[in-house]
């Protein structure tokens, strides 16, 4: 066994034991709302806090498998017609328990005339829910998720009322391969894995891509996933 295959394998086995701790700290999570304050406690402030991290952490362990399998010819790559309301339901629907406990407004705009647009569902469904957590996690108020159809590309962008992505990330931009960056820790994986799974879909010459940056109606960051 190659060191990629090991490694793979070990996320698979760390990635099924995250899932059983998230899916605990949603439950503390339903049994504390019951009874807790408003502000919420120091405790249920904790348990979101740590659901976060746990949901990050199993979403970097499925975009590292993936990118495993996508280098080694083993992903089933299927777009399909997508219905864009219910996979926008969808994505909200994980964040939502962790939104509406840290008080946090929930925004969806709706793509104006399209009812659907052919897309991988479980590689684009990744790289957004992993942009809504950090959006919820770093908002102070409202997180929204819009849709709009722009030149013939379907732009689906995630948007928070934070401070905004730090300069360091604005000036990496989406890195292809790199090391740890040893001044801030970063790997710049969930920026690669973006970017790989954006470019995978085509249409004739064009292909996906992603954009970030700061500011817009909400003045925090602003992730985009184009899709042709």
């Amino acid at each position: 066994m190659n060191m990629s295959t090991f490694v793979a394998a070990a996320a698979h086995d760390m990635k099924n034991s995250v899932s059983v701790i998230a899916a605990y700290l949603e439950d503390a999570l339903h049994e504390l709302a019951k009874t807790d304050a408003n502000p919420p406690s120091a405790a249920t402030l904790s348990t979101c806090q740590a659901l976060y991290e746990t949901q990050r952490v199993n979403g970097n362990l499925v975009q590292l498998m993936a990118i495993y399998k996508l280098e080694e010819g083993m992903y089933p790559f299927e777009p399909a017609h997508i219905q864009l309301d219910e996979f926008a339901e969808e994505l909200l629907g994980r964040v939502r328990p962790l939104a509406k406990l840290k008080g946090l407004e929930l925004q969806y705009e709706a793509a104006a005339g399209t009812n659907d647009w052919v897309f991988d569902h479980d590689l684009i469904g990744s790289v957004l829910i992993q942009a809504l957590f950090g959006a919820v996690r770093y908002a102070r108020r409202r997180v929204r998720l819009s849709l709009t159809v722009q030149d013939e590309r379907l732009e689906i962008e995630v948007a928070d009322d934070g401070q905004g992505f730090p300069d360091f990330m604005l000036a990496q931009g989406f890195p292809s391969r790199q090391g740890i960056d040893v001044h801030t820790g970063s790997t710049g994986m969930g920026l690669f894995f973006a970017r790989l799974a954006a470019g995978l879909h085509r249409r004739g010459d064009v292909s996906g891509s992603t954009r970030l940056c700061n500011g817009g109606e909400l003045g925090g960051g602003r992730f985009t996933l184009v899709l042709p």
